[in-house]
Order: structure tokens, then C-alpha cells, then sequence
């Protein structure tokens, strides 16, 4: 039977080692290390691994170790690999299987919306409106989780139930609703978007802490395939006459989940005790760090990139070169192929880079350089098939950088990033509400799509700059 593992790892003077893979590396000795068996509360073992650093002897009791440092070191906990209560295995195929379906729901005012236009009469100006309503729910989602998943023993199960269940009624008010309820519903599911999309992320870079960057690809490409999916499946829904069924069943889907979720346990191990004694102004003083700052700044330039180039190349595509409405519409489907595809390819591009102590930071600025290349050369596309190439390898430049992101959220926060990682998000929003406005305001002011696309390439720009000069793992 698989058990969790808690790495009790004893540090000489001197010494510092970041995982426990590493300070067994660094210490060749193997009779340093011995495996014990330790029963928890609630009927759960656990194994230990402790390490007697300069020949310390600790005490055989594992509970007791847990309790002192003994002398030659202090102990610290740090969760492996295998950190996993029983029921995360079914927790995370769920999660998955809902961030299929956020991704629909994401995405779905951009099919949707000419559709609710002409149905209930819409002007452009209350049109406008339920991407603002979402955004501000979003916005107020991901600040939220700042509360809700610190929560002990029950923050990400009531994190992910309330989000979900609040896509669920926001979803089925959209489709079953007029114009009013309509709007409360896109609030009401912008809210939940932005408590389960945050949840998410956070929770698998938890769980499994020694590959966070590919935990957190695989999660996003579940997300990328809903997103992809959206416009066929209302295009088809409507031409059906099927569009309210299609949104109810959506909205069944997440209820479900949501139902799924809050029955289980689903609360990663707990951190080191001194983390959590950790001080206010200890993490006050790494909210205002460099880390911090660089961090927040790559948050707001990626998800407001993403969102500009992902919102605007349908329009660009359709200037380029005359083309029908269904064509136009699928054109952003291109840079969801592209956006997929990397973070699929991710996980190995990771592994490649294992070696490396800086091998993310390589990664991502290989990715952000291809992302700014493609984008530029979409400026000067004459055909509507260049200007699909020039997205789907946007897509590809960009897909690695927000797994990244997240993992090194959590590195730098530790088991403060359920509290202080809203904060994090909530600029990424910031910059998704942001930079595809600037795109249509120097658009405007410019008479040139063209113009407003440098926007999102400057921004490429200034995430290669930051992210070479982003402090090293430890401290933000």
C-alpha cells in the first residue's frame, strides 16, 4: 500500500538543500537515512524519512522527532512527491474533467454573444457589458481564494464546490434567462471562474510539488481543449436550436463536480510547522520582494498577451483577407491549437531541461521570443493561411510560460501562496481586462489594427526582460 511520505531532514551547519533528492545527493552516506513508519490522527500512516545530520543521533520515535530538532540540526517536514491523501487520484481526474468544461464557459461569450445580440436585441454598448460583468467576477473570484483556500483542513474543497456550483448557476441562467438574469448569471459564473481556475492551478502545484510546471501544463491543456471546443459546439447547439440544452448541460456537468468535490477530502498535507508559525511580516516581507514584483508584473504582461492576441486575430485575420463569418470565428480556434499543443509538449521539454538549475527560465524565454517573433511576422501577413500560421505558433511561444508562472508562485510563497497567491492571479486578470483594450484604444487612435497588435508584442518584450532578471528559486 502506497503511503504518504514525509521528508524529516536534519541540516547540519552549513548546509542547505532545497528538496530532499538533492540532500541526498549532496550526502553520499545511506546509513544517514532511515525509514519509519508513523501513525497520524485519524488512523493515517505516513512514512518517514530522517536524516541524522553530523552524526546526531535523533530519537527512533517519529512522532517525537516531529516535535524537536534534536541536536545537530533542526528537523524540517517537506512533502514529496507522494504527498497524497486517498481520495486526490479521483480529486484530480474530476478537476480536470471541470477545467474541460471551464474552458467552455470561459471562452463562450466571444460564439455567444451575436447570438444573445439578436435575441434579445441587444445595442453593442449592453453587449460590452457582459464581458465587463465577467471580468469584475472573475476579478472579485480570484481575490477571494485568498480567504476561502487558506481555510484549514476544508479551504480548496469549499474553494472548488462554491466555484463550481456558481459556473452552474450562472451557465443555466444565460441560457434559461432573459437580458437581466442573463447578465447576473455571466457575474455569477465569472465569480466561480475565478475561484475554480485559481483553485485549480494552486492545487495541483501543491500536490504534486516536484513536478509543478508539468502538473500545471497538463491541467491548462484540459482547460485549452474546452476553449478550442466552444465555438464548434455553439455554432452546432444553435443550428440545432439546442442552445439552452447545450448551456443546461454544461451546467448539470459542473453541479456535478461540484457535488463530486465537496464530498471528499481532498486538502494536500499540511507544511512545515515553522511555515505555518511563520510570522505576519514574514510574508508581508515577501509580498514587497523583488520576486514578488517580477512575478505580478509576468502575471499581468502573459494573461493580457494571451487574452489580446487570443481576442483579436479573428478581426486581424478578417482584414488581412475578406473571409466568411464562420471562418472568422474559428480563426482564434488556431492559437488554442497552438497554445495546447506546447503545453503537451511541455512536460518533455521540462524533463530535457531537468539538469539545468536555470532550465525554466531557458524554456520560457525561448517561448516568449517565439511568441514575440510570430506576432510580429502576423503584422505583415498578406493571406488569411499565413495569418493562421502566425497564430498557431503564438500559441506554441506562449504555452509554456503560465505553468511556469505558477510553479514558481508557489515556490517563492511556499504555504503562504493560498493566501497571497489571489493576489497574484488577480493581476493576471488585471492585465486581461487591460491589454486587449489597449489593442482596440491604439487600434482606434491609429486607424490600424496593425498598430494595436505591437501591443502584445512590446509586452512579449518586456516579460523576456523581466524574466532575465528574475531573482534566483529561493526568496521573494
Amino acid at each position: 500500500m502506497d503511503v504518504p511520505a514525509i521528508v524529516v531532514k536534519g541540516r547540519a551547519e552549513g548546509s542547505h538543500s532545497e528538496h530532499y533528492a538533492d540532500h541526498r545527493e549532496q550526502n553520499q552516506n545511506a546509513e544517514a537515512f532511515a525509514l519509519e513508519p508513523c501513525l497520524l490522527k485519524g488512523g493515517r500512516f505516513v512514512a518517514v524519512i530522517v536524516h541524522r545530520a553530523g552524526g546526531a543521533k535523533h530519537s527512533s520515535d517519529p512522532l517525537g522527532l516531529l516535535q524537536s530538532s534534536g541536536s545537530g540540526g533542526n528537523a524540517e517536514i517537506e512533502n514529496s512527491f507522494q504527498n497524497a491523501a486517498p481520495h486526490h487520484g479521483r480529486a484530480n481526474f474530476v478537476i480536470h474533467a471541470a477545467f474541460a468544461a471551464a474552458g467552455i464557459v470561459t471562452v463562450l461569450l466571444g460564439p455567444i454573444l451575436p447570438i444573445l445580440i439578436s435575441r434579445w436585441s441587444l445595442s453593442d454598448e449592453r453587449a460590452g457589458l457582459f464581458f465587463t460583468t465577467q471580468f469584475c467576477g472573475q476579478l472579485a473570484g480570484c481575490l477571494s481564494t485568498g480567504v476561502l483556500i487558506p481555510i484549514r483542513r476544508r479551504g480548496y474543497r469549499l474553494t472548488f464546490a462554491i466555484g463550481f456550483a456558481l459556473i452552474a448557476l450562472g451557465v443555466a441562467a444565460l441560457g434559461l434567462g432573459d437580458a437581466r438574469i442573463g447578465l447576473v448569471g455571466t457575474a455569477l459564473y465569472g465569480y466561480g471562474l475565478g475561484l475554480a481556475l485559481t483553485g485549480g492551478n494552486l492545487w495541483v502545484a501543491e500536490v504534486f510539488p516536484q513536478r509543478r510546471a508539468t502538473a500545471v501544463s497538463i491541467l491548462n491543456v484540459t482547460w485549452t481543449i474546452g476553449a478550442i471546443a466552444c465555438g464548434p459546439l455553439v455554432m452546432l447547439a444553435e443550428d440545432l436550436h439546442m442552445l439552452a440544452k447545450f448551456l443546461v448541460g454544461v451546467a448539470l456537468f459542473h453541479a456535478i463536480c461540484a457535488l463530486l468535490i465537496g464530498a471528499w477530502e481532498i486538502e494536500p498535507l499540511e507544511y512545515a510547522p515553522d511555515e505555518r508559525a511563520a510570522s505576519p511580516a514574514a510574508p508581508r516581507t515577501r509580498l514587497i520582494g523583488a520576486a514578488a514584483f517580477a512575478l505580478s508584473a509576468l502575471f499581468f504582461l502573459y494573461v493580457g498577451t494571451e487574452s489580446a492576441v487570443g481576442g483579436w486575430v479573428a478581426a486581424y485575420a478578417n482584414r488581412v483577407e475578406s473571409i466568411s463569418a464562420t471562418m472568422s470565428a474559428l480563426t482564434p480556434a488556431f492559437f488554442w491549437c497552438g497554445l495546447m499543443t506546447g503545453r503537451a509538449l511541455a512536460p518533455a521539454a521540462l524533463r530535457s531541461l531537468a539538469t539545468r538549475k536555470d532550465g525554466e527560465k531557458i524554456l520560457t524565454g525561448c517561448g516568449l521570443s517565439l511568441a514575440a517573433l510570430a506576432s510580429s511576422a502576423l503584422l505583415f501577413a498578406t493571406t488569411y493561411r499565413a495569418a493562421l500560421a502566425c497564430a498557431t505558433f503564438a500559441g506554441l511561444g506562449l504555452a509554456c510560460v503560465y505553468p511556469i508562472l505558477v510553479g514558481w508562485l508557489v515556490r517563492i510563497y511556499g504555504a503562504h501562496a493560498r493566501r497571497f497567491g489571489s493576489i497574484v492571479f488577480a493581476t493576471g486578470s488585471l492585465g486581461g481586462a487591460t491589454l486587449p483594450w489597449l489593442v482596440g484604444a491604439v487600434s482606434t487612435h491609429m486607424s490600424a489594427l496593425r498598430m494595436g497588435l505591437v501591443v502584445p508584442i512590446a509586452a512579449c518584450v518586456a516579460m523576456l526582460l523581466v524574466n532575465g532578471f528574475f531573482p534566483e528559486r529561493r526568496e521573494a
